[in-house]
């Protein structure tokens, strides 16, 4: 009877270290891109996924550089990039984000409450600064285009008012000390994101 309760109680515990560990790594694959993000002429890969065991389900974006020697080495890696698709158990009803590399640069397009986000990221000195946002909100009233160069440190909005053919345009200056990262992004979202 010992022997048994022994061998039942290491199999039940060796059972629980397993499902332990298995829920460590639960990310699923949402979407890859494949380019040159840090101009050595190597194809980089940049890679979204999801945590499909956590109920709030985040979202990891991991960015991955391929060296000389045909390995890819990991250049950044962080769930906190991204709201969660779910908050507190409920959807947020936000699409999940789109990733591609354009010019050497990483683009992360969204969609947040109904408004369309583009941020552009260019990877300098180890970091990947955010360079510009461009956003179009759209109502029954008007679609409001803005576009904002933290390189040229400005925000141009075109407005045209639905059924209309002409359009606004206002431009201001903004002054920019140090540019947003992946790392910060989420501290700037208020002026640069949403």
């Amino acid at each position: 009877m010992k022997k048994t309760f022994i061998f039942l109680s290491l199999f039940l515990a060796t059972q629980i270290f397993a499902q332990q560990q298995g829920n460590k790594n639960s990310f699923t694959l949402i979407k890859q891109a494949i380019g040159d993000l840090n101009k050595d002429g190597l194809q980089d890969k940049i890679i979204l996924s999801e945590d499909t065991s956590n109920a709030k389900r985040p979202l990891r974006l991991q960015i991955f550089f391929l060296g000389s020697d045909r390995k890819f080495k990991s250049a950044f890696s962080s769930t906190e990039v991204f709201e969660p698709q779910n908050h507190e158990g409920e959807n947020n009803s936000n699409q999940i984000p789109d990733i591609r590399v354009e010019n050497n640069n990483l683009v992360i397009s969204k969609e947040i409450n109904g408004e369309k986000q583009e941020q552009t990221f260019r990877h300098n000195k180890g970091k990947f600064e955010l360079i510009s946002v461009f956003k179009i909100k759209s109502d029954e009233n008007a679609t409001i285009e803005t576009k904002t160069d933290l390189i040229a440190g400005t925000i141009t909005e075109i407005t045209k008012k639905t059924g209309s053919k002409k359009s606004k345009k206002n431009q201001r200056e903004i002054t920019v000390n140090t540019l947003p990262n992946l790392d910060n992004i989420k501290s700037f979202s208020a002026e640069f994101s949403q």
